[in-house]
């Protein structure tokens, strides 16, 4: 029974894509008039219903065979960039070359978005969240619509001369996160009567990472002191020894022979050795809650979109951030002035998925790890119990000063104990008005 509904509602689907890009809107009012004409005339001989119904039917015959005439050739390219937001138009530029040797008019193009209908066991997991099968058929067109990855308008293209080029400017309006990948440009042509489109699809295969929405955040700033971390990763401008000499001292065990100062030696008859001053550098931590909840994608969503708004919005570029989350396993990305190395992780972030195999548990290693090197950490939660507390308790313990933001589904009554909250500021925010909060930091 299932299976057999899911495949009408497939096949539904299906029909009503073809229709939607087959029939223009005009088309589609001659075939209401049609049916509404078809059925009226079935209760009486004596009426003009027939003679409707023959013209709409004559109508959409002939455009249908008129459009299967016309004959236009294109290519076409586009120019992307990396990134683009959730719910932000993304703006590119088109180039379309006319390959015929007359002049095309009237062409209309967009953008060839996939639309991924549900797969079965994702229709089994909402059928198992609604309450009957009334509930099901009036929520599957808000679950179908949400799986939508862009919006893509139909535009159209001025005439172009035999063998003529133009270029447009493009705009799509990303829907999810993660890697859209756009099959094509898809060019259509109306028929003569205005009523049908035929289409012809240009393959182009072209990725684009999507990032989730984005949060105008508070200050960020955590720095209160900076610690000295001798053979770190070279990410800042200052790290491990710099140039400035600072004495002199007696030959040691394992002193590369590079810093041995020729000329002292020469004087005392031992060896000698030049210290330099050591730089310290500022790191910083982001630890990124990915681990399920059992309110679904909605707070995971949220804590990748302030995740997300932290890496664009850092202000403190020329220090090392440790992002620590969850993903097949435990990771940490170590990011620095590098701007390829933050965009890899927003990458990361963007195509992540949570981890049903994991529990917040198993970060508290890392983050144990950590805990000497960091001057600084931001905390992005999506629930609260004892063991992301613990985490604070252990970063308070090391004076680590922490911005915690903690999604709710509402907001809780809690306080947090005196003895740790003081270098932790923690921010509850509520599902459905995140900025808001934000906002009133």
């Amino acid at each position: 029974m299932k299976l057999w509904i899911y495949r009408s509602l497939r096949w539904a689907y299906l029909k009503y894509r073809w229709v939607k890009q087959s029939w223009t809107a005009l088309g589609l009012g001659v075939f209401v008039i049609l049916l509404v004409s078809g059925f009226v005339g079935i209760w009486s001989a004596q009426s003009m219903s027939h003679m409707v119904f023959f013209l709409a039917l004559f109508m959409l015959a002939i455009a249908w065979i008129s459009s299967r005439w016309i004959q236009y050739d294109y290519k076409a390219t586009r120019s992307l960039p990396r990134f683009g937001t959730v719910g932000e138009p993304l703006e590119y530029l088109v180039k379309f070359r006319n390959l015929t040797s007359s002049v095309q008019r009237g062409l209309l193009w967009k953008d060839a978005v996939p639309e991924d209908f549900p797969r079965y066991r994702e229709f089994l997991a909402f059928r198992d969240r609604c309450l009957d099968w009334r509930d099901l058929f009036l929520q599957w067109p808000t679950f179908v619509a949400q799986r939508r990855w862009a919006i893509a308008p139909m535009q159209s293209v001025p005439p172009l001369a035999p063998q003529g080029k133009t270029e447009l400017k493009g705009a799509i309006t990303p829907l999810r996160r993660g890697a859209l990948n756009l099959r094509g440009i898809t060019v259509l042509c109306t028929d003569p009567l205005g009523l049908s489109y035929q289409q012809r699809t240009f393959e182009m295969e072209q990725s684009i990472c999507i990032l989730p929405r984005r949060y105008q955040l508070p200050d960020l700033s955590l720095l209160v002191s900076r610690k000295n971390q001798m053979g770190d990763q070279v990410l800042t401008d200052a790290v491990g020894e710099a140039l400035e000499f600072r004495s002199l001292r007696d030959y040691r065990p394992g002193d590369p022979t590079n810093k041995i100062h020729w000329k002292s030696w020469a004087k005392v008859g031992r060896p000698i050795v030049k210290e330099q001053q050591d730089e310290s550098t500022v790191r910083h931590g982001l630890i990124v809650d990915s681990c399920p909840t059992p309110d679904g994608h909605a707070l995971f969503e949220e804590v990748l979109a302030i995740a997300t708004s932290i890496l664009i919005q850092d202000p403190s570029q020329a220090a090392l951030l440790d992002v620590m989350f969850m993903a097949e396993t435990v990771r940490r990305v170590t990011v620095g002035q590098g701007l390829r190395q933050r965009a890899q992780i927003l990458e990361t972030l963007a195509t992540l998925e949570p981890s049903p195999a994991h529990k917040f548990e198993a970060m508290l290693p890392m983050v144990q790890s950590r805990l000497t090197r960091l001057s600084g950490c931001i905390c992005v939660f999506n629930q609260w119990d004892s063991t992301r507390e613990d985490v604070l308790k252990k970063l308070a313990q090391y004076q680590i000063p922490t911005q915690v933001y903690v999604l709710m589904p509402v907001c809780p009554l809690i306080t947090p104990d005196p003895a740790w909250s003081f270098y932790c500021r923690i921010q509850w925010l509520v599902l459905g008005q995140v900025q808001e909060d934000l906002q009133r930091i």
